[in-house]
C-alpha cells in the first residue's frame, strides 16, 4: 500500500471515530483496534528467520548418497528401498 494511500485511509478512520457520538460503538472499535495492534505485534515476535538450503549443500548430499550407494553395490550391501525408507517415517 502507498504512503499516500495509508494516510488517506488513516485520515478517513480519524474523520469516522471523531463523528460518531455512541460510546458502545467507540469502545467496540477501540478493542478491536488494541487487538488488532496485539495480533500484529505478536506475528512479527513469532517470525523465525528461515533457513535455506545452499546449492553446494544439495549437491554434497547428493553425491555423499550416489558415493554410499556405489560402494554398497560393489560390496554387495543390500541398502533398504525407497519404499522401505518412506515407511521408516
Amino acid at each position: 500500500m502507498a504512503a499516500v494511500d495509508l494516510d488517506a485511509l488513516r485520515v478517513e478512520l480519524v474523520r469516522d471515530i471523531v463523528a460518531t457520538d455512541d460510546l458502545d460503538v467507540l469502545k467496540a472499535v477501540k478493542r478491536t483496534f488494541t487487538r488488532a495492534l496485539a495480533k500484529a505485534k505478536e506475528s512479527v515476535v513469532r517470525e523465525e528467520p528461515v533457513e535455506y538450503i545452499t546449492k553446494q549443500e544439495i549437491l554434497d548430499g547428493i553425491r555423499e548418497g550416489l558415493t554410499e550407494y556405489y560402494r554398497a553395490k560393489k560390496a554387495g550391501i543390500k541398502l533398504p528401498t525407497a519404499e522401505e525408507l518412506f515407511n521408516e517415517l
